[in-house]
């Protein structure tokens, strides 16, 4: 008996050790330890640096950043520097610090970095210098800046969370250490970047100089606690869906909904810190403006977002088409020569500004007649390997929209169903991290020059999401030229809304009922046959349930509020539709 219970004694020690070691495992695994990096600053620039391959002149004999080196490798007129150059002065820790040029494109000068962040308070900390003096005053792309970005939303842009003016020099090749803390409530991506507007050869700003970074760094500090002055949120949801585009810091949205929508959607924010509050102050009707109040747990720092509704009307455009030529146009400074100077398209005004060889353009004896006189591009005779585009993107509801441009040619060119060298207009879609093709139109081919022609046609949306438009020829290279070497322009693109459903004719919607309606469980679709699926969505178009082959469709999981009913049989039917 005394060697059993002995037995069963030391069976009970051995499994409380065995539990006990792997709470403290898991503890260990899943905790993060204080002090951890998370940015890349490889050893690039001294004999001792592991990824160095030319420690006397930079990491690819240059200095400029190589795709294949893990840390600073996404920028532009960026480069890893050196301490044995006079031109760069002292390194800071002689084999991680980078300059920016003094002049480049009109984007600016700008190195990044991406990394995954887990849940948890952060310190960062960096070293700038610059090689002469400059000054700058807090009116935007005039000041150089380190910022921290995030893309919750997964698309194609980087939503600013964080943003700090870096120190002004007061002495030359001096180097000024500026720290500070980020808090990042979830895991998730977050990008560093840092940036200056040196201007461009032709036209310098106040910045053609060049600046120096060291020893840049983001080390975890603690787990994850908001401050007291915390106004953030965590979530701000529209009848249960969270809202597109929802950043924690955001503080304006503005909410397209369907068409017909009349009553104001259901708005929940919640905050980021569990000790702050926040009021929520419906619109009073559609079009208009829910507000939502957030005060911090100190009860004193307060701050409000705003939710601007519109319903979508029947011819609604939803293409930004600036008037950026005519003396009479509010974007225009230059209206004689584009919005900048040049006719590139800056980064700062809507509409069609993300592209690559091109630009707005007037009407001279080069550029010919405008469409439209105040909203005409043109695509570039030639470029580099990716050709000349221009793009733009849009948050598009659930529907059907027309579309319309006109495009000439100054010089006769042909082609024939070659790929790349038929010039394109596409509607594109992001997913799994890239563009993919929706809808792909061969412009038409001249054969008049200077002569408008114009294109029209159809596109169904069929849920909510970000769209792109993208005008595309492929000119070649200066010495590998393509066929399409010449000027392409653009002018009167359009893009708008038709309806909510394919071509019913007043006859078969009248025979369509919905039943009960409102409704709290299972819905029953009398008047149509022969039906493939009914389809339920958000009034702000995402997909909340589907079934095939029957007439009946349960809700009783969806949100209250107002829903849209689709009936597909061949026809689509839509409809709305209350759940209580």
């Amino acid at each position: 008996m005394t060697k059993k219970n002995t037995q069963n004694s030391i069976k009970t020690i051995w499994c409380n050790s065995i539990i006990a070691f792997t709470f403290l495992f898991s503890l260990t695994s899943n905790s993060q330890e204080v002090g951890t990096e998370y940015l890349v600053n490889p050893g690039i620039n001294t004999k001792t640096g592991t990824t160095s391959t030319t420690p006397d002149t930079g990491v690819d004999g240059s200095g400029n950043f190589p795709d294949n080196l893990g840390g600073w490798g996404s920028g532009n007129n960026g480069a890893y520097a050196t301490a044995n150059a006079t031109a760069n002065g002292d390194c800071h820790s002689a084999d991680r610090m980078f300059k920016m040029f003094k002049v480049g494109g009109s984007a600016g000068q700008y190195v990044t970095q991406t990394v995954t962040l887990p849940a948890g308070n952060f310190n960062w900390s960096f070293w700038t210098k610059w090689g002469a003096l400059v000054s700058w005053d807090n009116d935007g792309d005039s000041t150089p800046k380190f910022t921290i970005l995030t893309n919750d939303d997964n698309d194609a842009s980087w939503e600013v969370v964080e943003t700090v003016i870096t120190t002004q020099p007061t002495t030359v090749d001096t180097w000024v250490q500026q720290s500070g803390t980020y808090a990042n409530d979830i895991e998730r991506q977050v990008r560093i970047k840092f940036s200056k507007y040196g201007g461009t050869q032709p036209a310098p700003s106040n910045l053609n100089q060049l600046m120096f970074i060291d020893d840049v760094s983001l080390n975890y500090a603690s787990a994850y606690s908001a401050s007291p002055d915390d106004t953030s949120l965590s979530d701000l949801t529209i009848d249960g869906v969270t809202i597109n585009g929802f950043t924690s810091t955001g503080s304006t949205y503005d909410v397209l909904l369907s068409e017909g929508i009349t009553v104001v959607p259901a708005v929940v924010a919640t905050t980021t810190s569990a000790n702050a509050t926040n009021v929520v102050t419906d619109a009073i009707s559609i079009p208009g403006t829910t507000s939502i109040l957030v005060t911090a747990e100190d009860g004193t720092t307060t701050n409000t977002v705003t939710i601007n509704f519109s319903a979508l009307q029947v011819g609604q455009e939803l293409l930004i088409n600036p008037s950026i030529n005519s003396a009479d146009a509010s974007t225009s400074t230059t209206p004689d020569t584009g919005v900048d100077g040049t006719g590139n398209f800056p980064e700062n005004l809507g509409g069609w500004g993300t592209g690559n060889g091109g630009a707005y353009s007037v009407s001279t004896d080069a550029n010919g007649d405008c469409h439209s006189e105040d909203r005409m591009f043109k695509l570039f005779k030639k470029g580099d390997a990716g050709g000349q585009f221009v793009t733009q993107s849009v948050l598009l509801p659930a529907g059907t929209y027309d579309w319309s441009f006109y495009t000439k040619w100054m010089t006769l060119v042909s082609w024939g169903n070659t790929g790349d060298y038929e010039p394109t207009f596409k509607i594109q879609t992001y997913n799994n991290n890239s563009w993919e093709d929706l809808q792909v139109v061969v412009t038409t081919q001249p054969t008049t020059v200077d002569t408008w022609a114009q294109q029209t046609g159809t596109f169904t949306n069929t849920v909510e999401r970000e769209v792109r438009i993208r005008f595309h020829k492929y000119g070649g290279v200066t010495n590998n030229l393509s066929n399409l070497s010449e000027l392409m322009f653009i002018d009167d693109v359009s893009l708008t809304y038709k309806n909510s459903s394919l071509s019913i004719s007043k006859e078969k919607l009248m025979s369509l009922s919905i039943y009960p309606n409102p409704a709290s469980g299972m819905v029953s679709v009398n008047g149509v046959e022969n039906i493939k699926s009914i389809k339920v969505y958000s009034i702000l178009g995402s997909l909340e349930k589907e079934v095939f082959n029957t007439n009946q469709i349960d809700i009783s999981e969806l949100s209250s509020g107002i829903h849209l009913i689709k009936i597909d049989n061949g026809t689509v039917f839509s409809k709305k539709i209350i759940k209580q």
